[in-house]
């Protein structure tokens, strides 16, 4: 079979599970999650790949059973064997129904990841997926304390893996928030990565990153540094029809004098560098095919570097 042939299988079978799960999900017949007393929880899970597979889990904490946060290690051939090698210094078994966090190294194989979680009865497709550059054991391991204590929902970069799959079996790009280990053991964000069917393409990083952000309209509440003072983002609104970008951005001066020219000259680069790579992570091919929908299947290749940029500025006063 060939290597084409091999990937629309690989996608067919994303969305195949994927509309499986879901429809029984509508139709009720999955069971419902359960914190089972003989079982420990697992609220993260690091996953990096190698000669063979090394999975490091944190536990949550039960407050009523006054427990702390354990760290359990496993390793095996594949993924589901590491998971089920887990052991920690209780006898409970590791239970993956209540992960929240899955994190993955950068020499993790991806399609052998949603493989799993789209096969395992326990990981759920609401997981917020997260890619370590480096080694993610390690990292989680190191943070343990912090990520013990904290929701993956509080983070509104957070993608979940039911999000990501079905843009990677249309054989498109996915954001996934990309963190590095930082100061005293803490995760930190350090841009995007971007994911294809075929793994980690890249990242955004520095202003790539938050033009990546806009495009996903997630800066609001980011204070900007322009050349006459500084502005916190309030709304962002980007749109693509008919070749043109547009972006609108809503601010207000938290320092100095700031123009809305300087504003509009930083969305532009921003938006450009995060259009340079050609990832499109966020639909924009999609957007432009409503108005022109007999041409989209001739045009859908086209380069983003092709579109025109037009962002507008708005300062106002709150």
């Amino acid at each position: 079979m060939t290597g084409n042939g091999d990937e629309r299988m690989r996608r067919h079978r994303w969305a195949l599970a994927l509309a499986v799960l879901l429809g029984v999900k509508a139709l009720g017949f999955l069971p419902q999650a359960r914190e089972p007393e003989e079982r420990k929880l697992v609220t993260a899970l690091a996953v990096d790949g190698g000669e063979e597979i090394r999975v490091t889990a944190v536990t949550g904490v039960r407050v009523t059973e006054e427990e702390e946060a354990e760290v359990l290690a496993g390793t095996g051939p594949s993924l589901a064997q590491a998971c089920r090698s887990l052991r920690g210094r209780s006898a409970r078994r590791p239970y993956l129904g209540q992960t929240e966090q899955l994190l993955l190294g950068e020499a993790q194989d991806l399609e052998e990841t949603l493989d799993f979680v789209l096969s395992d009865r326990e990981l759920r497709l609401d997981t917020l997926l997260y890619i370590i550059r480096g080694t993610a054991g390690e990292a989680l391991a190191a943070s343990v304390k912090k990520v013990a204590g904290e929701t993956g929902g509080q983070d509104p970069r957070g993608r979940t893996v039911g999000e990501i799959l079905p843009r990677l079996a249309q054989e498109e790009f996915a954001l996934a928030p990309a963190l590095i280990p930082g100061d005293e053991g803490a995760l930190e964000p350090a841009g995007w990565a971007v994911l294809s069917p075929d793994g980690v393409a890249g990242y955004f990083e520095g202003e790539a990153a938050l033009g990546a952000s806009l495009l996903a309209k997630l800066e609001t509440g980011q204070v900007v540094t322009l050349p006459s003072g500084a502005v916190e983002l309030l709304a962002v609104r980007t749109w693509a029809v008919d070749g043109v970008l547009r972006c609108t951005l809503t601010a207000r001066a938290v320092e100095g004098d700031p123009e809305r020219g300087e504003l509009e000259a930083w969305g532009e680069r921003c938006l450009g560098l995060a259009l340079a790579p050609g990832w499109d992570c966020w639909g924009l091919d999609r957007e432009e095919a409503l108005l022109r929908p007999l041409t989209w299947g001739k045009e859908r290749d086209g380069s983003l570097e092709d579109l025109k940029i037009m962002v507008t500025g708005k300062l106002v006063e709150t």
